[in-house]
């Protein structure tokens, strides 16, 4: 017999329970149709500290060149050319989403007051913008907070040096320091990552090498800053402002920096999700709360979100929730697009619902079909549950053949089998019992939770 209390992956052992999956999942945790769209920029470095950062940059690279630095670290082959830029960002171990990210602003080619233009000859920028701001998205102040998204080197280079320390949860321009990491490249150039986490700059420092996606810090609100974001600055060799983005607008530099240039409407979905609740998201610098929710039960309110960044109009999508026999179910099949201004960077479309009193029980999809003008047809899907109605205590027997979902306010026994590709959970709050009789071979998954019927 063996009793389970905790949350962990196991792997079971015993003669007639061979090596089956046992994961416990921590649930953390918007028909009304709804659609938020997401604030615009500000100044992302102020006049005094850009001054003071160029001032301090151009004393340590005529230092480390004076030093040979630059001879001893990069073979001369290395030396010629900048280097192919690869993506400044990834996800940390611990997420797994389809997107997590949303170009916000290109750099301003213009250089005339009060007007902008961006590589691409449109406007996705702002006044004086030095840079290119990449946004965390869906939820980006709970990302931050949980440290989702990582700021890596997009070259090998050496830390010309990093500054630490600063408030991280700025809201508006108010001139403070931001948290940041400067690069020196083989051939000279050099790249900035601004807008840091507090606290989470790499531990290496002035002088140190590092290699393209390692490590550099957490995505931050630091310094003149209205949200998460990474603020990325590219220079040449002679300390010429780059646009890394080549295109019909760009004087600044010929040929693309990246060694996969990311088309101009980067269009995708991010994330999708099932909540008990609409998400809430307080005023700046509060922490959104998603109410994420993968398992209901008959009755039970029901909200479905799709996190699209880079959304266009002429984009669509197929929204559907897709019942355990594989049956699309009228509780969510419509189309969803969006109308307004052709382009938006990110939104994000909520549908709520109510299970109906014979939903079916086990494993549904939640499923997005995204029909978009850059990359084609994509599709997305997301697992919830419809659960067993909940009982005190349960005592199942004989065979799973379905994916099912089972539980229970105080225990689960069990002496039953689950058959080959079946995915079942058992949910009892207090413990849950595999008896002598239960029997899951290779192939089967078991999840067992201890969240019960709350």
């Amino acid at each position: 017999m063996k009793i389970y209390k905790l949350i962990f992956w196991i792997l079971l052992g015993t003669t007639n329970a061979l090596f089956s999956q046992i994961k416990v999942q921590q649930i953390v945790s918007h028909e009304e149709h709804s659609e938020t769209e997401h604030a615009g920029p500000t100044v992302c470095l102020g006049p005094a500290e850009r001054i003071a950062v160029q001032e301090r940059i151009n004393k340590a690279v005529r230092d480390m060149k004076n030093d040979g630095l630059l001879d001893r670290v990069f073979p001369q082959n290395q030396r010629a050319m900048p280097p192919l830029l690869q993506w400044p960002l990834r996800q940390s171990d611990k997420f797994n989403d389809p997107g997590y990210y949303a170009i916000s602003n290109y750099v301003d080619l213009d250089p005339t007051l009060n007007n902008v233009l961006d590589y691409n000859g449109l406007n996705q920028t702002y006044d004086g913008h030095n840079g290119i701001d990449i946004r965390v998205w869906p939820y980006w102040w709970k990302k931050m907070d949980d440290s989702h998204v990582e700021v890596v080197a997009a070259a090998d280079g050496i830390i010309i040096f990093k500054q630490d320390g600063f408030n991280d949860q700025s809201c508006s321009f108010n001139g403070n320091s931001w948290n940041a990491v400067f690069l020196l490249h083989a051939d000279g150039s050099i790249t900035w990552y601004g807008h840091l986490k507090q606290n989470s700059t790499t531990v290496k420092d002035s002088g140190d090498v590092v290699t393209v996606g390692e490590y550099l810090g957490v995505v931050g609100s630091s310094g003149n800053s209205t949200n998460p974001h990474l603020h990325l600055e590219c220079y040449d060799n002679l300390g010429n402002r780059v646009e890394p983005f080549a295109g019909p607008s760009n004087p600044t530099t010929a040929n693309s920096w990246w060694a996969n240039q990311l088309p101009y409407y980067d269009t995708g979905v991010n994330k999708i999700a099932t909540h008990f609740a609409a998400p809430v998201t307080p005023s700046c610098p509060g922490i959104e709360t998603p109410n994420e929710k993968d398992y209901f039960l008959p009755r039970d309110s029901i909200f479905f979100t799709a996190s699209i960044r880079h959304s266009l109009t002429a984009d669509s999508a197929r929204v559907q929730a897709i019942q355990p026999n594989g049956v699309v179910s009228t509780l969510l099949n419509t189309t969803y697009q969006r109308t307004g201004s052709f382009f938006t960077r990110s939104v994000q479309p909520l549908w709520g619902r109510k299970l109906p009193n014979n939903a079916m029980a086990g494993k549904w999809t939640f499923r997005v079909t995204y029909y978009s003008q850059t990359y084609g047809t994509s599709i997305t899907n997301h697992t919830f549950w419809v659960a067993q109605p909940c009982t005190p205590n349960l005592a199942l027997g004989g065979i799973h053949n379905v994916n099912n979902y089972f539980q229970a306010s105080n225990s689960i026994t069990s002496n039953a089998e689950i058959n080959l590709g079946v995915h079942v959970v058992y949910d009892a709050e207090n413990y849950t019992i595999l008896g002598g009789g239960f029997i899951a071979p290779t192939g089967s998954k078991l999840e067992i939770k201890t969240t019960g019927c709350n």
